[in-house]
């Protein structure tokens, strides 16, 4: 099953998209230029608007003859960039549908729908455009279904070669490129389609060529070629102007599924999955606000990868509405792991990651993960891994090396708790006497230090430096003092 989309009267359609007051006048744009207005008056006219039409125009009349039948007739200039953009659209809306597709003309897009399931074949009907007509129809062969989008009333059907044969044969004009053997059966007296269909094949290739047979062939439906596909940007990235701003969730929603059936699409046509989503929404205050998913698993059918940027959104507080998206992603291959016996695994990836976006939500993006020791001797300092989409049976201890050589435990205060202190200058580092404020206030009866600690000095901003004492109180509270330079005194923690 193939089918075919097609662009209505594009060119008067995209004269016109800039001068909306025009729209009700009729309006053609000629299938050349000429300065001379004589010579104008001899072009063909390319496209006429449905106000033209309405007045008897047809587009392939001389402007001179057009002109007689309408003398109201405004003759636009053609907009080949805005042309581009549309069929750039209407291609956004056929890679949701299939990856197979060609671009046959600059208004026709042909689609592969053998490997479709049957709830995507059922969006044909949803596409559209605004400010254009969109029609769509289905057929055995993409040559079929190219013909038949360019007549209106089988806008939503289906062709078959009994239907088309009471189209009129300057139609077949329209898909064949100067061929000599078109004008000798206009010459014959064939007007239709049918009559064309009706003479036999054998005696028709022997008089008129192989190129008159390849097209009896093709409109009886016994010839099905391939389709030149349409080959996909690399970038997977993907962006939306709003119409108007967005204050809520599901208007955004909406703008979402319609994109990641786009990149499910794509996606689908390299066999490869996304790892990781990247989501930025452009507010009206000109602001940005960019968050990062990273998926349990590779992913590829746009519903699982729209939950997690559902609890995103549903978990995001902005500051003003919305005027844009971008949606982008990093590929990888499609995920097929075998079920581990030793190993706990995720039941459910999609409500990990779901779990993921929203505590990212809460806490920012980049501060969450499993924590593990830098490489440093900075107390409490710590990288972060990305969270596993399997989940072990434990966390392996460290070498005995990382282990505290001393039996007493420590709790540590985290973060550490700011106090005031009386102290006495002894030398470069001062000598705490008392704590003066804190948990554990009172005079300090023996103390071990300092103990000097510093790491990346080579680093301006990064640098750090600390002294810290193991003091014990007269209520034997045995405790970690620190000194952090130039005045800032702080309690670590207490021992057990």
């Amino acid at each position: 099953m193939f089918a075919a989309l097609h662009l209505a009267d594009l060119p008067v359609i995209a004269a016109l998209r800039g001068h909306p007051s025009l729209q009700v006048r009729p309006c053609v744009v000629l299938g050349g230029d000429h300065e001379d207005e004589k010579a104008r008056g001899k072009l063909p006219l390319l496209s006429v608007n449905e106000t033209a039409r309405d007045a008897g125009v047809v587009a392939g009349w001389t402007l001179d003859r057009g002109r007689v039948r309408c003398p109201d007739l405004v003759v636009m200039p053609r907009h080949r960039r805005v042309e581009r953009e549309l069929l750039a659209e209407l291609l956004v809306r056929a890679e949701a549908l299939t990856p197979d597709l060609e671009i046959t003309a600059p208004d026709t897009i042909l689609l592969d729908l053998t490997y479709a399931p049957l709830r995507q074949i059922q969006y044909l009907d949803d596409v559209w455009i605004k400010g254009a007509v969109v029609h769509h129809v289905r057929a055995e062969t993409p040559d079929l279904a190219h013909l038949g989008v360019l007549d209106p009333d089988f806008d939503g059907g289906t062709v078959s070669p009994v239907s088309i044969a009471a189209l009129p044969l300057g139609l077949l004009a329209k898909l064949v490129d100067d061929a000599p053997f078109f004008q000798l059966l206009e010459l014959w007296g064939l007007r239709t389609l049918g009559d064309f269909m009706a003479l036999p094949r054998q005696g028709l290739t022997e008089r008129l060529g192989a190129e008159a047979g390849h097209w009896h062939e093709i409109l009886h439906a016994r010839h099905c070629r391939l389709l030149r596909l349409h080959r996909v940007p690399e970038s997977l990235q993907q962006s939306v102007d709003c119409e108007a701003p967005l204050h809520a969730v599901e208007p955004m929603l909406f703008v979402l599924k319609r994109m990641l059936h786009t990149l499910s699409a794509r996606l689908a046509s390299r066999h490869l999955a996304v790892n990781r989503l990247h989501l930025t929404l452009r507010l009206e205050s000109e602001e940005s606000v960019f968050r990062s998913i990273s998926l349990p698993e590779s992913l590829v059918e746009p519903v699982e990868m729209l939950r997690p940027l559902q609890t995103l959104l549903e978990s995001l507080r902005l500051a003003a509405p919305v005027v844009g998206l971008e949606l982008d992603g990093e590929t990888a291959l499609p995920g097929t792991a075998q079920r581990e016996w030793f190993t706990r695994q995720l039941p459910n990836p999609s409500r990990w990651a779901e779990t993921l976006a929203r505590v990212e939500a809460l806490v920012g993006g980049g501060r969450t993960g499993i924590p593990v020791p830098a490489a440093t001797h900075r107390p409490d300092d710590f990288r972060l891994l990305p969270p596993p989409a399997v989940i072990g049976s434990g966390v392996p201890c460290g070498d005995d090396e990382r282990r505290p050589a001393s039996p007493l435990p420590m709790r540590r205060y985290r973060p550490s708790r700011t106090i005031a202190v009386a102290s006495d200058l002894d030398g470069e580092v001062p000598r705490p006497l008392a704590l003066l404020t804190g948990p554990h206030p009172g005079q300090i009866v023996e103390c071990q230090g300092p103990f000097p600690m510093s790491g990346q000095w080579w680093d301006p901003e990064a640098r750090w430096k600390r002294f810290e004492w193991d003091i014990q109180m007269a209520d034997q509270h045995l405790l970690r003092l620190a000194y952090v330079p130039p005045d800032r005194w702080q309690l670590e923690g207490v021992y057990a």
